[in-house]
């Protein structure tokens, strides 16, 4: 288990670190557009498109799985005060029981869309120029996937405290 949860930290923050160059990589490619807009009346192609399909889904889904890690989801714990250790410590895991669900879900889901724009070869055309998407397809299911393997292995660590503390 301790094999697969580096593994994971490793895999969150590669991914992590893509969402990171894919938000410089936006902010340079507006900063340009914009520059070349002003000052030379030029527009450079597809840079709505590529923020929508590419950086977007870089910022947001790929850093995903850091965030389940350091369970910095948002959490509303009105009650949690009243269950005691134990009863916080089941409401952890029936919580994160249904994360692994919904990012199970979500990340086949998308894995099929994913490989159905991957084999027709999805593009689109913009200002008379082909800008290949399907890639930033590949973007939902690797983040939900990642994100669920996070959550899977945060139920062990949230029913056996000691024992992970002796694991590291």
């Amino acid at each position: 288990m301790k094999t697969i949860s580096q593994i994971a930290d490793q895999l969150t923050g590669y991914l992590s670190y893509l969402g990171m160059i894919g938000i410089v990589a936006m902010m340079l490619h507006i900063c340009v557009d914009v520059t070349a807009r002003s000052v030379f009346e030029v527009s450079i192609p597809a840079t709505l498109e590529m923020v929508t399909r590419y950086y977007m889904l870089m910022l947001v889904l790929l850093p995903l799985a850091w965030v389940e890690s350091q369970r910095s989801m948002i959490a509303v714990e009105a009650f949690s005060g009243a269950f005691g250790e134990l009863g916080v410590r089941i409401v952890d895991v029936v919580v994160s029981l249904l994360c692994v669900g919904v990012y199970g879900v979500l990340a086949a889901s998308t894995w099929e869309k994913a490989v159905e724009q991957f084999d027709i070869g999805a593009y689109i055309i913009a200002l008379d120029t082909q800008i290949i998407v399907w890639p930033g397809y590949f973007a939902l299911p690797f983040g939900f996937a990642l994100a669920a393997l996070v959550c899977v292995i945060r139920i062990p660590l949230i029913l056996f405290p000691q024992s992970a503390a002796n694991a590291a």
